[in-house]
């Protein structure tokens, strides 16, 4: 990926960001789409879609944290791979938006 690739990345990031920030999207529209820009797939969720949609929890804290961060080490490098900055809490807030998208397909 070239520097003009990664900056054009970061400016299409941060833009979106800003839309999350000034409340035109919300939490679960703004990791969708960025866990769909990056290549976020339902292989990479920690538990299977039964477990997700057994949750009683709408932000899925009753399944251990630790399992949704174990999963960084597979999602990190889909966002290093587009030059975007990442941190822990992207991983775990893409994965619980797929996961969430995933159980509400399911039915």
């Amino acid at each position: 990926m070239t520097a003009l690739e990664r900056m054009a990345n970061k400016e299409k990031l941060q833009a979106q960001r800003q839309h999350y920030l000034d409340g035109k999207i919300d939490h679960q529209t703004y990791y969708l789409w960025l866990a769909d820009w990056i290549g976020v797939a339902l292989h990479h969720l920690p538990v299977p879609i039964e477990t997700i949609k057994r949750s009683k929890d709408p932000h899925l804290n009753d399944i251990r944290l630790g399992k949704w961060d174990a999963r960084d080490v597979y999602v990190r490098p889909l966002a290093y791979a587009k030059g975007l900055p990442w941190s822990l809490s992207d991983t775990v807030c893409c994965l619980k938006a797929v996961a969430r998208r995933a159980a509400q397909q399911e039915g």
